[in-house]
C-alpha cells in the first residue's frame, strides 16, 4: 500500500490534513475532492491543479485559489481580473512575472508588504523595496534570495532582525550570523541548509533547542535516525521530513508517539510525483 492509501483508509486521519498536502496526484485531488466533509478551500489553496481542476474551483467562485502557490501566468491574470482576486494573498503567494509585479506594486488596493514577503522576488524587486518607504524589511530579510550585497546590507542595517529565519542563506552567511551575539539560533537551526559540520555544532550546542533544529528540511537520513533516537526530541516535527525513506515513513507510521497528522502533510506523500506542472487553460467557461 502507498503512504497516500495508508492515511486515506487510517481512521485517525483527518482528510482535511491530506488535502492541505502540496504534493497530491491528480487522481488524490479528485478523490479528496468527492469525499465527503472534506474542506475543499485546502484542495484550492494548497495543491497542484490541473487546469480543468482549477476552473472547477474557479467556477465555484472558491477564493482560496488566490493563496494557491502553483498558478500559472495566466490563472494569476484571470484572478486579478475578477471579485475572487484577494489581491494581497495573490500577490503574497504567486511567481510573478516582471508585469505582474509592476501592476501589483503600483495597485493602491494591494497591500504593499503582501508583496514584499513574495518568496520569488528578482534582485532589482528587492533592491526596490528595501528603498521604498513603508515596506517591513524584515519581510525582505526573511523571504528573499539575497545576493551577498544585499545580505550584508540587511546584516548591518539595526532595523532588520528576522535574517536567522531566511532559507537561502549561504554556508558563510549561516557560519556569519551563528558567531553573532544577537542572532537567534533556534530558527538559524531550523531554517538553514546545514553542512555536516555546522549540523553537529547545532546538535551539540546547548542553547538551540533541539526541536527546531528537528523542524529543518534539510536533514539526512541519518540526521533523521539519531533526531528519532534523541530523548526529549518531539518525532511529530520529524514526521515532516521530505526526506524520509519508505522504512522510516512506516516507522513514523506505526509509532504510537507520532501523530498522523503530520505525515498527511507530508510531501514525500508521493515520492515519484513530479513537482511541477504546465498548461494553458481551457478559456471557456
Amino acid at each position: 500500500m502507498n503512504r497516500f492509501d495508508m492515511l486515506f483508509n487510517n481512521e485517525d486521519v483527518d482528510k482535511d490534513f491530506l488535502a492541505q498536502n502540496s504534493n497530491l496526484t491528480t487522481e488524490q485531488i479528485d478523490l479528496l475532492y468527492s469525499t465527503e466533509g472534506v474542506d475543499k478551500d485546502y484542495l484550492a489553496e494548497n495543491t497542484k491543479l490541473t487546469d480543468e481542476q482549477f476552473m472547477r474551483f474557479f467556477n465555484e467562485e472558491n477564493e482560496s485559489l488566490a493563496a494557491n502557490p502553483h498558478l500559472t501566468t495566466e490563472q494569476i491574470d484571470l484572478l486579478y481580473s475578477t471579485n475572487l482576486a484577494h489581491k494581497d494573498r495573490l500577490a503574497q503567494y504567486s511567481h510573478l512575472t516582471d508585469e505582474q509585479f509592476n501592476r501589483f506594486f503600483n495597485d493602491a488596493d494591494v497591500y504593499i508588504n503582501y508583496l514584499a514577503a513574495n518568496r520569488h522576488l528578482t534582485t532589482e524587486q528587492i533592491d526596490l523595496f528595501y528603498s521604498t518607504e513603508g515596506v517591513d524589511k524584515d519581510r525582505l530579510a526573511q523571504n528573499s534570495k539575497l545576493t551577498d550585497e544585499q545580505f550584508n546590507r540587511f546584516f548591518n542595517d539595526a532595523e532588520v532582525g528576522r535574517l536567522s529565519q531566511n532559507s537561502h542563506l549561504t554556508t558563510e552567511q549561516i557560519d556569519l550570523l551563528y558567531s553573532t551575539e544577537d542572532t537567534d539560533k533556534d530558527y538559524l537551526a531550523e531554517y538553514s541548509h546545514l553542512t555536516d559540520e555546522q549540523f553537529n555544532r547545532f546538535f551539540n550546542d546547548e542553547y538551540v533547542d533541539k526541536d527546531y533544529l528537528a523542524q529543518n528540511s534539510h536533514l539526512t537520513t541519518d540526521q533523521i535516525d539519531l533526531f528519532y533516537s534523541t530523548e526529549g526530541v518531539d518525532k511529530d516535527y520529524l514526521a515532516l521530513n521530505s526526506k524520509l525513506t519508505d522504512e522510516q515513513f512506516n516507522r513514523f507510521f506505526n509509532d504510537e508517539d507520532v501523530d498522523k497528522t503530520f505525515l498527511a502533510l507530508n510531501p514525500s506523500i508521493n515520492p515519484l510525483y513530479p513537482t511541477n506542472r504546465t498548461g494553458i487553460i481551457n478559456w471557456m467557461w
